[in-house]
């Protein structure tokens, strides 16, 4: 692959937080063996905030509610610049207009057989193929124009020390997904409460803002909430990453927090049902999913994942109760 001349790099990969992450740790490797380089990431407000957290990038925020008229401010605010090298980081189709809005002289996509929403009209030059089937691995593909093979995990991210009253000891359990029917059971997070109140360690409760995830997290806790530490709601994303940073474990299902958690090299006891751990589990901690994936496949689709694409999804609706409370408590009994 081509590395000469190249100067100014521009990213696209406009969301969602648990893809930022693997993006970020893929920058920051791109930073590292080309420290002259300047990169450019266009990304979206609430993912903005996680992205400013490395040195050495300048983020240029697009938000998908602007409309065209964010399009138009976004082709002005960089008409003035060509870059050497854009990195087309994201599937969707509305992330491929976006990049028509910058100026580049090469344009890497994904390999055509990663490539989702017509991205490969968007780009003049294809990744090979992923040595994984790893979502970062994807990227790492994209990134291997630039010569690297390695992501940086983890990161060297501009953090605050939170003076939340934490113990030196805790563990975090992130109950809630994006999508309510990823969420665990409630007795199931209330089976790993006990048993880490019984092991003398203190529980964090973590989470968004929304009213679904504050009273998720209230029936989880509401045995023992004198005990527990709940913190839903009450962390920007700088802070939430120096919580998961500071904690023995995460415990998480698929979602931002989890890969958050893998960026900041806290590991990870992911619960997972509806995607495939081999593709978007914690990154270093797929030894620690547990997951019921594979057999709800089967149940499914009558087919084996090997027989499937790369992005086949679960569909049943209470796919996460088959995760059995006493596999997680015995993997948990192992990391803490």
């Amino acid at each position: 692959m081509q590395q000469e001349n190249i100067e100014h790099l521009a990213v696209i990969r406009l969301s969602a937080l648990g893809d930022v992450c693997h993006a970020m740790a893929v920058v920051q490797s791109i930073i590292k063996q080309n420290p002259s380089i300047q990169v450019t990431w266009v990304t979206s407000p609430l993912e903005a905030n996680l992205v400013r957290l490395l040195s050495g990038v300048r983020v240029v925020v697009y938000d998908k509610n602007s409309g065209f008229s964010g399009l138009w401010a976004l082709r002005k605010l960089l008409s003035g610049q060509t870059f050497d090298v854009l990195l087309h980081l994201q599937w969707s189709f509305r992330a491929s207009v976006v990049s028509r809005m910058i100026k580049a002289k090469r344009r890497i996509g994904f390999a055509l057989s990663h490539s989702r929403e017509k991205q490969h009209w968007f780009v003049n030059e294809y990744a090979p193929e992923p040595k994984g089937e790893h979502v970062l691995d994807s990227f790492l593909s994209i990134a291997s124009v630039l010569g690297v093979t390695e992501p940086t995990l983890p990161c060297e991210l501009i953090l605050p020390e939170p003076d939340l009253g934490l113990p030196n000891h805790y563990v975090v359990i992130n109950p809630s997904a994006s999508k309510e029917d990823r969420n665990w059971t409630i007795e199931g997070y209330q089976a790993v409460i006990e048993r880490l109140l019984m092991k003398g360690i203190c529980p964090v409760i973590t989470g968004g803002p929304s009213v679904g995830e504050a009273n998720f997290a209230e029936k989880i806790i509401s045995s023992h909430a004198d005990r527990v530490i709940n913190l839903v709601g009450k962390t920007q994303i700088n802070v939430m990453l120096a919580v998961l940073k500071g904690a023995s474990l995460v415990v998480s299902p698929d979602t931002g927090p989890a890969h958050m958690a893998t960026l900041v090299g806290t590991p990870v006891l992911g619960l997972y049902a509806h995607s495939n751990p081999c593709r978007t589990g914690p990154y270093r901690d797929l030894d620690k999913v547990q997951s019921v994936y594979e057999e709800l496949v089967v149940k499914e689709y009558q087919k084996p994942v090997a027989e499937l694409p790369w992005s086949t999804r679960v569909h049943d609706p209470k796919a996460m109760q088959h995760i059995r409370v006493e596999q997680v408590l015995a993997v948990l009994d192992t990391l803490v």
